[in-house]
């Protein structure tokens, strides 16, 4: 829910990069969870579509800052140094929450002292517009499952904090190299089973363009043991 005038509990942070088409429904979906006072802030990294005005529609519910195009990463950590609650979630702009899903990582979170990070399960889905194409038709034939993507993460800030921000060095995999300094770095974290983020399946994050994004994948796990190696060495 909005703060309507309160300290916000859980910062939702929304990277934006030409999601004109998509921008909406991940807001409505971020301003339907009922975890608390929340406050919704849209990093719009560069657009040059109509997102800017996406997000102006909700008008006060809706914080948003542009910058100058410098990757998802970079976007969200100017999300988080604009954030002001205790907790950090992160939405991408073509993603949505199902409802409930805050509480629910939320509850986790308390149920179990000492917790500072929950990931939840994913379940991803084929974007309408797809259909419109015969040819370019996607078929999902995976279930749902647990997956440490941003999306899926609900995290003290303070936590977030002490283990530092994503790598802008990396366009995807950013999130496999963060939890990884987060494990070097003590912070406890827990998964649930329940569903908690919906990724849309769209002709820009399709197989079609994964093998090129396959080096920061390699970059971020290499990252990751050479830095493991060097504390065990």
């Amino acid at each position: 829910m909005p703060n309507d005038g309160l300290a916000p509990l859980i910062s939702v942070i929304i990277p934006c990069y030409n999601a004109e088409a998509y921008l909406a429904e991940a807001i409505e979906s971020a301003l339907r969870q009922e975890a608390g006072p929340l406050e919704v802030v849209v990093i719009d990294d560069g657009s040059t579509d109509g997102s800017a005005g996406v997000a102006r529609r909700f008008g006060g519910a809706v914080r948003y800052e542009y910058q100058a195009n410098a990757g998802i990463s970079a976007a969200r950590n100017r999300g988080v140094e604009l954030a002001a609650g205790r907790y950090l979630a992160f939405l991408d702009a073509d993603d949505v929450w199902p409802e409930g899903s805050l509480t629910l990582r939320l509850d986790m979170m308390r149920a179990y002292p000492g917790t500072a990070c929950v990931f939840g399960a994913v379940e991803e889905f084929v974007s309408p517009d797809l259909h419109e194409n015969p040819g370019s038709r996607i078929f999902l034939t995976h279930a749902a499952q647990v997956a440490r993507l941003a999306g899926s993460m609900l995290i003290e800030r303070d936590a977030f904090v002490r283990v530092g921000f994503f790598d802008p060095r990396l366009t995807v995999g950013e999130t496999i190299d963060w939890a990884g300094r987060a494990e070097d770095a003590g912070i406890s974290m827990r998964t649930a089973d329940a569903v908690v983020l919906r990724r849309r399946i769209h002709r820009d994050n399709t197989v079609t363009r994964e093998r090129a994004r396959q080096n920061d994948y390699l970059r971020a796990l290499r990252t990751t043991l050479a830095r493991r190696r060097a504390k065990a060495g």
